[in-house]
């Protein structure tokens, strides 16, 4: 058999020209019957046996058995045209013999009405405030055309949207309403053309006066709709060239399409379709099946429609196989669909699924898209950001970021924006469930396991760096190579405001952190001990116990075993837990390798800071000491920093106010000198301590708002209000008395949140001296009373006996009133 097919181009007569059609026949290897099918499929409805009668005779056949037969056999439009061109020449031949070759036909049109909208949906819910905008795009007089574009994903109702909106707008299109459905297999010869000829025969247009060429086709088309009202409705549309030439364009004229593509060559009105609320979820199944069996099993019926994720077609299959078994439990459907291996599978009815839906969408996907949807299906986490996916596929952000936006146009993944402006995209809880069984199919286990290392790998590598930006924590995260990591330059994009990075992407970090760590226990642990410096910025206090305790079940050992101890030591610190603090602080210093002396120097400092807190000044200036010569010998100028401050608030509180005045400079030139924020923010904190403690307040005022300014800049609310604190003591000491009593009370309220017994003692011991100089002891005491109590719990000698001072001061007060003062108290 020839490659190409036969020509009709030597027919000079129609016995030749049908001869040639027999040979067409032959040469596609179908069958009558196969031609007949594939041209109802095409919208001719032409049986079998009158194919093959026209082939059986000396006669011309007609021209739709012509443009049947050539469809069918799937030529090109240009090679249907020319069968069309050479019967409509021999036809004229035929009435005319002295007429010139090639002159067409008259033209012959019959006025008809068309209504081909398919019956309207009998479960129609929601959809108000779409309905309403779109009915006034398409009923409003104008002086052009109007086009009303419905997008959305697989399932999401937009076709049943159209209908409906197509139905209450008839009576403002007398002239008729159309409608394709533009998802027919047509791979070869171009949907535009096949609808245009169905839409012109519609409109009356004989069959052998339908143009063959498409451009043809579409200006006899524009120019029978320009003095007609008539609604095109063109569902299914893949992508904007389908539907440029269908789409109406005479001033009375309208056209609603629907595409679950975004469409953005197209103009028009947009409707973007949303998932179903709630309650018009559960008003359609409530429809379906009675409102009474509804509810009888309301906890069921609401799982049912979250478990579909409020998908249109999903609640509708659901509804419609409880309407065919109504004997069926409403708990039995729930439970079904909340095996996710099961899901898509339980939502079938018939001939209708959602994975076929889906399938759809998928099937017209490049290689890439389909692989990115497989690869994105290894995502546990709720949202995710580019980076995410240039790990998975081993490629880079700028080429992920153009596969999840191809997908977005398509509405296979949805996008939102952080406070940051930092793109996020989600998928679709069913269409992850799709993606799942695919990726089974596309991927190996040993690819998705890979992309998995290559993700968390990716992560611990920007989390490490992020950390190192920030500049708030002075350990490093011990870890091995990583499984795969980023270049230096994609880290730095990634990476262009280090704390926005950790805030949009610390549950995403969380959740891939916590599902690995059974499978690759050291880099999980990794990335938790990356973590912890933004869950100290951040407060987040019992992510960072939990997320450590299940680390060390995984990582017991090793260096990264003992910075999850030390990490440990300094939340216990923080929430005043002195006991525990120590315990991990000492066991982190044993598991380490005595030449591991940055880590070592690190954990020392902790632990010092822990026994300075304790008034045990021995053994911190031991310690301190300790961990300021180590911290020297390997480089660690961030812990040197820490350490040297420690060791000169141990000074101070011994009464060294000289001394300790010297440390701090040293501190704050050298934080200056390499931009360490936090080194600063706590040198100048301490230098506000030294001169409060010799009553300069307004210098002590200066110091602690710098102190708070750097520690605010670095998004460190906790310590931040180390210095708000002391800043209300000393604005009260300076007469400002309601201003001060402000700043306490709010310095209160952070240290309660945080859980920092430590900081709620001093916040109330400043307030008891705020009140005593208000002349209301009685507050004052209640105040002071409450601080004490908590120095005595967590034992923190040096400050109790602060504490204690001022409560004595309150009570004397109480039992020898200064008559100057005015008998009512209240609070700040």
């Amino acid at each position: 058999m020839p490659d190409r097919a036969p020509v009709p181009s030597t027919a000079t007569t129609p016995e030749e020209y049908v001869a040639a059609l027999r040979q067409l026949k032959a040469w596609s290897g179908r069958s009558f019957r196969d031609l007949a099918r594939l041209s109802r499929d095409r919208g001719r409805i032409l049986p079998a046996s009158t194919l093959g009668s026209a082939l059986t005779r000396s006669t011309l056949p007609s021209m739709d058995i012509v443009i049947a037969i050539t469809e069918a056999c799937e030529l090109p439009p240009d090679e249907v045209a020319e069968w069309v061109r050479l019967r409509r020449q021999l036809a004229q031949l035929e009435a005319d013999g002295d007429a010139p070759a090639g002159v067409a036909a008259p033209l012959k049109v019959d006025v008809v009405t068309p209504y081909l909208l398919p019956s309207g949906p009998t479960s129609f819910v929601g959809r108000g405030a779409e309905l309403t905008r779109a009915g006034q795009i398409l009923t409003t007089d104008g002086q052009s055309a109007r086009t009303v574009l419905i997008t959305g994903p697989a399932g999401v109702g937009k076709t049943t949207l159209a209908v409906r909106l197509a139905q209450l707008a008839v009576e403002h299109f007398p002239d008729g309403q159309l409608f394709a459905d533009l998802r027919g297999p047509h791979p070869q010869s171009g949907v535009s053309w096949h609808v245009l000829g169905v839409f012109l025969r519609t409109l009356g247009v004989s069959s052998h006066s339908v143009p063959a060429a498409l451009e043809d086709r579409i200006n006899l088309y524009r120019s029978l709709l320009a003095q007609r009202s008539v609604l095109v409705v063109l569902d299914n549309a893949a992508a904007g060239r389908d539907v440029r030439g269908l789409i109406a364009s005479g001033p009375r004229t309208a056209t609603i399409v629907t595409s679950r593509s975004v469409l953005p060559g197209l103009d028009g009105s947009r409707v973007p379709l949303r998932l179903l609320s709630e309650p018009e979820a559960l008003e359609m199944v409530k429809r379906m099946i009675g409102e009474e069996r509804v509810s009888r099993e309301q906890p069921s019926a609401f799982q049912i429609v979250n478990r579909c994720a409020r998908l249109p077609l999903a609640v509708w299959i659901a509804g419609a196989r409880l309407a065919a078994r109504p004997d069926m439990p409403l708990g039995a459907l729930a439970r079904a669909l909340a095996d996710e291996h099961r899901k898509l599978d339980e939502l079938t009815v018939g001939d209708v699924a959602v994975r076929a839906s889906i399938e759809l969408t998928y099937a017209a996907l490049s290689r890439g898209q389909q692989e990115a949807l497989s690869y994105l299906a290894q995502i546990n986490t709720l949202d995710f950001a580019p980076w995410a996916l240039a790990a998975l596929m081993d490629s880079s952000p700028a080429d992920a970021t153009k596969l999840l936006d191809d997908l977005v146009e398509l509405h296979l993944l949805m996008v939102h924006y952080t406070d940051n402006a930092a793109p996020r995209y989600q998928m679709h809880d069913l269409v992850a469930a799709f993606s799942r069984d695919k990726a089974a199919q596309i991927l190996t286990p040993a690819q998705r396991e890979r992309a998995r290392l290559r993700m968390l790998g990716g992560a611990l590598g920007l989390a490490c760096a992020a950390g190192i930006r920030i500049n708030t924590d002075f350990d490093e995260v011990p870890f091995a190579a990583p499984p795969w990591s980023f270049s230096v330059h994609t880290r730095d994009a990634v990476l262009d405001d280090p704390l926005a990075w950790f805030k949009d992407e610390y549950g995403f970090l969380k959740t891939l952190a916590e599902d690995m760590l059974s499978s690759v226990p050291l880099p999980a642990a990794g990335l938790i001990v990356a973590l912890a410096p933004f869950m100290q910025l951040s407060g987040y206090f019992d992510d960072w116990l939990h997320l450590h305790t299940r680390a060390m079940g995984s990582v017991a050992s090793g260096p990264i075993g003992a910075s999850l101890r030390r990490n440990l030591g300094e939340l216990s610190t923080i929430v005043d837990d002195y006991p525990a603090a120590e315990r991990h602080y000492r066991a982190a210093i044993a598991m380490l390798d005595p030449a591991d002396e940055a880590r070592i120097a690190s954990t020392s400092a902790g632990l010092a800071y822990l026994c300075r807190l304790q008034s045990r000044y021995a053994e911190a200036e031991e310690l301190f000491g300790r961990a300021i010569d180590l911290a020297a010998a390997a480089g660690n100028d961030n812990c040197l920093i820490y350490a040297t401050t420690g060791l000169g608030v141990t000074l101070m509180e011994q009464g060294r106010s000289v001394e300790a005045a010297a440390v701090f400079d040293e501190s704050l030139l050298r934080s200056e000198a390499i931009d360490y924020l936090p080194g600063q923010a706590q040198a100048w904190r301490c230098l506000g301590q030294i001169s409060r403690l010799r009553g300069d307040y307004a210098t002590a005022e200066q110091q602690y708002r710098n102190a708070e300014r750097i520690s605010l800049s670095l998004g460190d609310q906790l310590t931040a209000t180390h210095a708000r604190c002391w800043l209300g003591d000393v604005v009260v000491k300076q007469g400002r008395e309601f201003e001060g009593r402000r700043v306490l009370a709010e310095s209160l309220w952070v240290y309660r949140a945080a859980a920092n017994r430590w900081g709620e003692a001093a916040a109330l011991y400043c307030l008891a001296e705020a009140q005593l100089s208000a002349g209301k002891p009685g507050l004052a005491q209640r105040r002071a009373e409450v601080a004490v109590a908590i120095w005595t719990e967590v034992h923190s000698p040096y400050w109790l006996a602060m504490a204690t001072a001022t409560l004595g001061r309150a009570r004397e007060r109480l039992n020898h009133p200064d008559p100057v003062s005015g008998p009512a108290e209240s609070a700040p």
